[in-house]
């Protein structure tokens, strides 16, 4: 093979990469942790887990899932020796839940304290995101963080905190931790957070289901990203909730997952919660990176 030939393929090759590297930064990038003013989809999200795991459905567009996957209808309370267990942050749960889809601003404020975390920077408050507008991101980027597993944060050291109660951190991505060893490296950066999440052959639930993943890492498919056009690579950015995201999964399967169960620790919200003189507050609602 001639030298020219040879290097017009390396030419090639090199910027194929460039573009699905420049793909990832982008779509990172446009995690904005400033409200925006886009009119959000419905509140009540879709569910595109099996239930149950062992059955691989997915609900009509049209008829979207009103329970969220992981959260319990009933949960006793139980409170042992005047201490509070997990029972009272469940049924707290269930009610932030559902505050969030009826975009309840006072049931919101109710937890916040002046103690309250926004950013590391202290420039954000609760009055940065309008929560008074039922279309602000905080209610899509609240929905999302909280609307699937929480875990204890056994490294919380909270000033005031109820004894006996736990620091609670939402959502739970120690699953998707959990899941990288030696045998099952770390392939991407976005966590699946939830038990047999389908992936699509393309966006919606209308496409075929090509894989199965629970709690693990995927990778962001900046080629398909690319060959997007602009509408739809703004719906994969904004749609926080009910957009499709592309990726890549460990054994090369290329596929669409709902934003849902889409986590990125860089960019998507965290939120934590603590028990303090029998009611529960909002320790902090940080943006992946903290700014």
């Amino acid at each position: 093979m001639k030298l020219y030939n040879i290097i017009i393929i390396c030419a090639i090759a090199m910027g194929a990469i460039a573009g699905s590297t420049l793909a990832t930064i982008g779509y990172r990038n446009s995690h904005s942790p400033l409200p925006a003013s886009d009119i959000l989809p419905s509140p009540t999200p879709t569910t595109e887990n099996p239930t149950p795991p062992a059955t691989v459905v997915s609900p009509s567009p049209s008829t979207p899932s009103t329970t969220e996957p992981s959260v319990p209808t009933t949960e006793p309370s139980i409170i042992k020796n005047n201490q509070p267990d997990k029972s009272t942050f469940f049924q707290f749960r269930l009610r932030l839940v559902d505050a969030v889809n009826r975009r309840d601003a006072n049931f919101i404020r109710s937890l916040v304290t002046p103690e309250t975390e926004w950013n590391y920077g202290g420039t954000l408050t609760l009055d940065s995101y309008n929560i008074d507008d039922k279309n602000s991101e905080f209610w899509a980027y609240m929905n999302k963080a909280a609307g699937l597993d929480c875990a204890i944060d056994n490294q919380g050291k909270v000033a005031n905190k109820e004894p006996g109660s736990d620091v609670w951190i939402c959502p739970d991505v120690k699953k998707a931790l959990e899941s990288i060893r030696p045998s099952k490296p770390n392939v991407g950066q976005l966590a699946i957070l939830g038990q047999d999440v389908n992936v699509r052959s393309e966006p919606g639930a209308g496409g075929k289901i090509v894989g199965v993943v629970s709690h693990e890492f995927v990778a962001f498919d900046g080629n398909t990203f690319n060959s997007l056009p602009e509408r739809m690579q703004k719906a994969v950015k904004e749609k926080v909730v009910d957009g499709w995201t592309p990726v890549k999964l460990q054994n090369g399967q290329q596929g669409w997952i709902l934003n849902r169960y889409v986590y990125d620790q860089e960019t998507d919200y965290r939120v934590s919660f603590v028990r303090t003189k029998g009611q529960w507050r909002l320790r902090y609602f940080l943006p992946g990176n903290g700014n």
